[in-house]
């Protein structure tokens, strides 16, 4: 008996929720494009670095209470992409890694020393086709602003109610439509709903019954514990999660193994 395949649909990105966080990345250009571009990585903690003639107000007012790493007002350098390095990468590919010192300099060159990602936001288009190939030689991820085609990656419209993030992106074809969607669909659905508020309720129930109903890290034990989160879930309504707190929660995972009767949560 042949099984089913899923129906693969090509064409589109890898969406992924990428950590930055406590991270290096560099932002070239400080004009609006520029801030925005911060603005989004701020919300991801990450330590951010702008390098630019001219300087946008408010990244300059950011730079004045240290919401940023640096900004550096002047013109870019190339020798501004591993301004953070302090070890070559020469040196860097001779460590044996059977030391655990050697792993502790590779993981401490990766978390605070390489720019975990640089986004381009200048009008000098030469310029930044040698930016992108230097980040290629580097091995640095890389965004052009407004140049699809030299790109590792896009930023798509976010609508965000605390832990909640939903991301629309038309990989690079239309960012005024993704804006569009996100204001008059998405909003609209989800701004008369306490989402914030489920998420953490599922989020403590996941983590309580990890942590203290059904613990372990054996395979069976993992699977046991998702089947049940997937059912709990999916049993009461996404409304019902919304207005729950933690005693209701706490009832719920009172009776694990088994599911709760339909319309109680004691």
């Amino acid at each position: 008996m042949s099984q089913s395949l899923p129906n693969i649909q090509s064409g589109g990105s890898l969406m992924l929720s990428w950590q930055v966080k406590d991270r290096h990345v560099l932002v070239i250009g400080g004009g609006s494009v520029g801030l925005s571009r911060v603005n989004h990585l701020l919300e991801a903690d990450a330590k951010v670095t702008v390098v630019s003639k001219q300087v946008h107000s408010t990244l300059r007012r950011y730079g004045e209470i240290e919401m940023l790493e640096s900004v550096e007002a002047r013109g870019f350098q190339m020798k501004d992409l591993q301004m953070y390095e302090e070890i070559s990468r020469e040196d860097l590919l001779k460590l044996d890694l059977s030391k655990p010192e050697s792993l502790d300099k590779v993981d401490d060159f990766d978390r605070n020393q390489k720019f975990a990602l640089v986004l381009v936001c200048i009008n000098d288009h030469v310029l930044a086709k040698q930016i992108y190939y230097r980040c290629k030689q580097l091995g640095l991820n890389v965004n052009l602003a407004d140049r699809p085609d030299d790109c590792d990656f896009y930023f798509g419209s976010v609508y965000r109610r605390g832990s909640l993030q939903i991301m629309i992106s038309t990989n690079g074809k239309s960012p005024r439509l993704c804006n569009r969607l996100k204001n008059f669909k998405i909003k609209p659905m989800f701004d008369s709903l306490d989402i914030s508020n489920a998420v953490e309720n599922l989020g403590y129930l996941r983590d309580k019954l990890r942590a203290e109903v059904h613990p372990g890290d054996d395979s069976r034990t993992i699977e046991e514990r998702m089947e049940w989160n997937r059912k709990i879930t999916d049993f009461y309504s996404i409304e019902d999660w919304c207005e729950m707190d933690t005693n209701d929660v706490e009832q719920i995972l009172k009776q694990y193994p088994e599911l709760p009767q339909l319309g109680t949560t004691n």
